[in-house]
């Protein structure tokens, strides 16, 4: 989620101004540690929460150093009073647990409180090439989660960062210090049991991470191994706007959806195998269906079996060595893209409308823009219309625009912010609002600090 006490913190400003009064803790949980914990975690979690509201309270509030952290503190705080007395079993067995997010938070919480502010000391100073665990509250689940962040070596924050973000194992520390990028690993315990939650955790994580560090929306990259891999490549066919490039290690995908890879046509992909790997011969035909389909893809084998040993542990410079020739492009003027459920409806700047609210499809569009102010479009027959989100990095916004299918003019007129086109008829149905992760990052960037 994008940091509600960011957020709060803006109201309670406005507030302060208004009433002349400290509105922290936000209203909501002003009197939540009026009620008696409910369990031995809840009492925990009471006794973090005043203990850091006391220390933060001693800290010299008139230096600009500590007036930049306070919000930081206060983030992981509100993660506190969001779990103090909810039901812990709301917690799967593949997320990590109450317990567990808050081990971390409390790390987080040493490092930048004890271990820096309170000894006068700079937390962004000493924090470059450093692991971090960090708490973050995950939208759409009503949970904490906890990823690993790993800082780039020579961190700037006044400068852009790319990430790599691996879903299953992940580049050795003493290779990733040799190169300038960050890390965040870690997200969840073994295997997922639902791809969409799964989807939760990573677009909240990244925003939570985008608080804090200066990351590059546009420089981020997906690596994993075997299942890992296998998670690349879905994601890059249902979010193609989430990676500026991807390079599964031993992917295991097969079976009935491996074909949908022929789809990954906007993600620059970096297949690797090792030369004994038992999904090798899976790998390949991965590989020739993307080819064939024109993707941007890239084969490469290892000496090794199944295991990341090569590019995670003994030469990181594979992945970051390909990731370098990518940088996301927020506007394409190719857009293909294969919606398998309304929730992965849109791509980059086009979003579709399916014919019926329906499961299980394998709907397709193709939309191209030509010179002259022109944007063709190829679909199936799932969908009935398309939304199109303008820029002038797209067309020329000040003249008439054209869209056409084959022969038939769908839409003539002025080229606005959104154009939507008919095709065909279709059912009414709940659209949600499909936001664009690096528009997110971008968007919390602007007020971020440092």
């Amino acid at each position: 989620m994008v940091r509600q006490s960011h957020v709060l913190i803006a109201v309670a400003v406005c507030a302060v101004a208004a009433a002349g009064e400290d509105t922290w803790p936000p209203a909501k949980y002003a009197n939540v540690l009026a009620e008696e914990p409910r369990s031995e975690l809840d009492g925990e979690i009471r006794n973090l929460i005043r203990d850091y509201e006391t220390r933060i309270a001693k800290l010299k509030q008139d230096d600009p150093m500590v007036q930049m952290n306070i919000p930081r503190l206060r983030d992981n705080i509100l993660l506190l009073y969001m779990e103090y007395n909810k039901d812990k079993s709301r917690y799967r067995s593949d997320h990590f647990d109450a317990k567990e997010c808050i081990d971390y938070l409390r790390g987080d919480m040493k490092f930048f409180l004890e271990d820096s502010l309170e000894k006068g000391k700079d937390p962004f100073s000493w924090l470059q090439a450093r692991w971090s665990g960090k708490a973050y509250w995950i939208e759409g689940l009503d949970i904490m989660g906890r990823y690993d962040c790993v800082v780039a070596k020579d961190y700037d924050p006044a400068k852009k960062w790319p990430v790599i973000f691996s879903f299953q194992d992940s580049p050795d520390l003493p290779q990733l210090r040799t190169v300038p990028y960050f890390l965040i690993r870690n997200i969840q315990k073994g295997y997922p049991k639902g791809f969409v939650e799964l989807e939760c955790k990573v677009r909240s994580l990244f925003k939570d991470a985008a608080w804090d560090f200066n990351i590059d929306p546009f420089r981020i990259y997906a690596t994993g191994f075997s299942f890992g891999g296998h998670t690349d490549l879905v994601e890059a066919w249902r979010h193609p706007h989430w990676f500026a490039a991807i390079a599964p290690v031993c992917n295991d995908l097969r079976g009935g959806e491996a074909p949908l890879v022929k789809h990954i046509l906007n993600t620059p992909t970096y297949l690797l195998h090792g030369t004994g790997d038992s999904f090798f011969q899976t790998g390949k035909q991965i590989y020739e269906w993307m080819k064939e389909a024109g993707a941007n893809v890239k084969w490469e084998t290892y000496p090794g079996g199944h295991d990341p040993k090569v590019p995670f542990y003994e030469n990181i410079k594979m992945l970051t060595d390909f990731f370098d020739q990518y940088t996301l492009d927020p506007y394409p003027k190719m857009v293909h893209h294969v919606i398998e459920h309304k929730r992965y409806s849109r791509a980059f700047w086009v979003d579709a409308k399916l014919v019926q609210d329906a499961g299980n499809l394998q709907a397709v569009f193709d939309v191209k823009v030509k010179d002259g102010n022109l944007i063709e479009i190829a679909v199936t027959d799932d969908i009935a219309e398309l939304d199109f989100y303008l820029t002038d990095k797209l067309v020329d916004m000040t003249k008439p625009l054209a869209v056409v299918i084959g022969d038939k003019e769908l839409y003539r007129g002025p080229a606005q912010g959104k154009v939507t086109v008919k095709i065909r008829d279709g059912q009414d149905y709940w659209r949600g609002a499909q936001t664009l992760l690096w528009e997110e990052i971008a968007d919390i960037r602007k007020t971020a600090k440092p």
